[in-house]
């Protein structure tokens, strides 16, 4: 496997006065795996790649995918129609 390449960004995020100030590290990590998932909604990247690149496992990756609405298999009522025709003409 590669090592992935990577950049820095940074981002200037609005705070108010009245909540506590984010730990850095760990806002920085939500955003990149809210990046993650974003790139998989926009089939960037498949579901297996934006689990390696979160560092996190497979099936904990595709639960949060699920908990923002992304779908974690992306098949079409016609291609699905279309496998229930092919094995129905065996």
């Amino acid at each position: 496997m590669s090592a992935a390449r990577k950049i820095a960004v940074a981002v200037e995020l609005p705070w108010t006065a009245q909540s506590d100030v984010p730990d850095p590290a760990a806002l920085g990590n939500e955003l990149r795996i809210l990046w993650l998932i974003e790139q998989v909604r926009r089939h960037k990247i498949g579901v297996g790649k934006g689990a390696e690149l979160a560092a996190m496992p497979r099936a904990a990756f595709m639960k949060l995918l699920g908990d923002h609405g992304v779908p974690v298999i992306d098949y079409s009522v016609e291609d699905f129609q279309r496998e229930i025709d092919a094995l129905s003409r065996q």
